[in-house]
């Protein structure tokens, strides 16, 4: 726990705290210690309602006990849904006017609006065509952490840095699913504020007993501080929503997007997004495109060519990256929907990183399509890799979890037809 100040301690059990009581008690937590807070917002109701309670909590303090820094930190991925995005944006810049002027007119240093994106080796094109990662799955989810983790972890570190201690403030909630119920109640400590898998970080959720109901109706029936209006908050999830948003995530065991959920547009981790399905036949017809590509790539990433024999089908069999081909068609084909639309989908440099790493992978190619490799690994295991790589030449020296470095190849061939349909490398143990 924080190591000054003194704060309620929670009893909440099951029964919900009313609005009145979680604004006293932002209050009271605000005013325990000197830590700054940082306050996740994505746009949608459970982070737009923690801020607004923020905000309606600490303009009713006199401007003396207001001396604590709020930093509202936004994560974009690069990748959002571009709807949602300009909406967000529109947020922000709201948010920051309104906090500067009114929350914190007599020191405006105290207030900062960030958004933070992720660096470039971490980006998802860089990923997905640059290096071949695989569209991403329930079971290889590996954009959450690079996307949205790591951006906002390094904000909250810069911030503790500077501070020694940091609290960050959520809009998580039990009423989201069984298994966020499950996760926060393991972490209760019977006090407002939780430890952070960060060191000397700490998260206070003000909002976690409220049911969505309870969300609605506190967006409906309060005024919104910085001007903005909840009625189209909720007008953007009637056209794009069937049931949540993406949380703000900065931990590993936070789930990321899911089902019909606010999110990247890209996302191949559910079969289909209805958010955006929802959007296209309301009205954004625009983005029928990015609809076209998105499906496409969760095709591909299921594609039926991609079995092993049955002689190796074991739990060590694997699928790994897109072959050199593939990515280059996705390259192709991401390029001639952004020259058809008005906002663009991957930047000047995300692109000249994207050729680099290309460019590099094609200079191992094997030249005749696909091949099977068989080589002798260091600690006596075999592997048997199919790949248009010979990867003994190529910049690869990992395959799955074994390293090629000083493997030594034992021997190659053609692979026969069976796999001509394949986009993705395969490898098996034998």
């Amino acid at each position: 726990m924080p190591t000054t100040g003194s704060f309620p301690t929670r009893a909440w059990g099951k029964q919900v705290l009313s609005y009145k009581a979680i604004i006293t008690e932002i209050q009271e937590v605000y005013l325990g210690d000197r830590i700054p807070w940082v306050i996740g917002f994505s746009g949608g109701k459970d982070s737009t309602t923690v801020l607004q309670m923020v905000f309606h909590s600490l303009s009713q303090l006199p401007k003396r006990q207001r001396t604590k820094p709020i930093h509202v930190l936004c994560n974009d991925t690069l990748v959002e849904n571009p709807v949602i995005q300009a909406y967000v944006d529109e947020q922000l810049r709201r948010i920051r006017r309104a906090g500067k002027k009114h929350l914190f007119g007599h020191k405006h240093e105290l207030f900062t609006v960030a958004k933070v994106k992720p660096k470039l080796e971490d980006r998802f094109w860089v990923n997905l065509i640059g290096k071949g990662y695989p569209s991403p799955n329930r079971w290889f989810r590996w954009c959450t952490e690079r996307l949205k983790i790591n951006p906002t972890s390094d904000y909250v570190r810069r911030k503790m840095h500077e501070h020694g201690q940091v609290i960050i403030v959520l809009g998580t909630r039990k009423a989201e699913s069984s298994n966020r119920a499950a996760s926060m109640s393991a972490r209760e400590t019977g006090e407002p504020l939780r430890p952070h898998t960060l060191p000397n970080a700490f998260v206070y959720p003000p909002i976690a007993e409220l049911a969505n109901n309870d969300v609605w109706a506190y967006l409906l029936q309060s005024p919104n501080p910085w001007n903005g209006t909840n009625r189209e908050l909720l007008g953007v999830y009637g056209s794009a929503c069937d049931g949540g948003e993406c949380p703000f995530v900065i931990e590993t065991g936070t789930q990321s997007c899911g089902k019909s959920r606010f999110g990247c547009w890209v996302c191949t981790v559910v079969d289909r997004d209805r958010s955006m399905e929802n959007l296209v036949g309301n009205g954004e017809a625009w983005m029928r495109p990015l609809l076209t590509l998105r499906n496409w790539l969760y095709e591909i990433r299921q594609q039926d060519s991609q079995y092993v024999p049955r002689q190796y089908q074991s739990r060590q069999i694997k699928f790994g990256p897109f072959l050199l081909k593939t990515r280059r068609q996705i390259l192709t084909r991401l390029l001639k929907v952004q020259k058809r639309l008005p906002i663009q989908l991957i930047s000047d440099g995300e692109l000249r990183r994207t050729r680099e790493l290309l460019h590099r992978d094609a200079e191992g190619r094997v030249d005749n399509g696909l091949k099977k490799f068989v080589f002798h690994l260091r600690n006596g295991k075999r592997i048997t890799t199919i790949s248009d790589f010979n990867l003994l030449r190529s910049g690869r020296k990992r395959v799955g979890p074994y390293s090629l470095n000083g493997a030594k190849l034992i021997r190659t061939r053609q692979l026969s037809s069976r796999y001509s349909g394949s986009t993705r490398l395969m490898y098996y143990m034998v």
